[in-house]
């Protein structure tokens, strides 16, 4: 709001309460709408060139439907993935698994309790960078109601760190964040937006229901 004085003392207006709500819900929606034009807009080529750059003229060395693996780390479990389809490419300088249907994987805490779900619609992992690469409605959520949206995310499976330079945003009970860069560790717990572009807070912050158990897993990603 302009809060400039233009000598135009005589000039006041008082608005109702009412009014004044109304005002506060169109700029709610219109910054809501700005900020997922940008969201969006930044990435609907991404997809693309993902797959024209993963694209391989030959057939792959094997392919897996309805993949479940689970990973252990001294007995204790780790992770869960599960994807419709893996295309396995293991003759190439770079040995690398297409997931073309998506995924989604589960990460568990130390008391087996799947703390962190994301999933994608397209997912690319470099065997040599132990490096997961995934595009098309990547979404992360975990035990505090929090949940990130991108079109592109890394995760670093040496590292435990899951980042991008892209557009993101993050969804609280509290607000929605718009972002562009983002870095967290891998269960998604302490995470940090590199550059904020906008913030709606909610007037009423959602109700911040028990934490589940374990949180649901989504329906697999994407159909033929």
């Amino acid at each position: 709001m302009d809060k400039r004085n233009h000598n135009r003392k005589d000039q006041k207006i008082i608005f109702s309460p009412a009014v004044r709500k109304y005002q506060r819900n169109i700029a709610f929606l219109l910054l809501l709408v700005a900020g997922s034009a940008m969201f969006f807009s930044c990435q609907k080529n991404d997809v693309q060139i993902i797959r024209s750059l993963t694209h391989v003229d030959t057939l792959p060395t094997q392919t897996v439907n309805e993949l479940t693996t689970i990973y252990m780390d001294t007995g204790r479990l780790q992770m869960i993935i599960t994807a419709p389809e893996v295309l396995y490419y293991t003759d190439r300088e770079e040995p690398v698994m297409i997931f073309p249907r998506g995924l989604n994987v589960e990460f568990y805490n130390k008391d087996m309790v799947a703390e962190t779900h994301l999933s994608a619609h397209y997912a690319v992992y470099y065997q040599k960078k132990q490096l997961w690469e995934a595009r098309d409605s990547v979404i992360a959520e975990n035990l505090n109601h929090e949940r990130l949206d991108a079109e592109l995310l890394f995760w670093d499976v040496g590292k435990k760190l899951i980042y991008t330079d892209k557009a993101i945003r993050i969804t609280t009970p509290d607000e929605i964040i718009f972002g562009e860069g983002f870095e967290s560790d891998q269960a998604f717990n302490d995470w940090h937006i590199k550059k904020v572009k906008g913030t709606v807070y909610f007037e009423e912050p959602v109700e911040k229901t028990p934490a589940p158990d374990t949180l649901k897993q989504r329906p697999a990603v994407k159909k033929n």
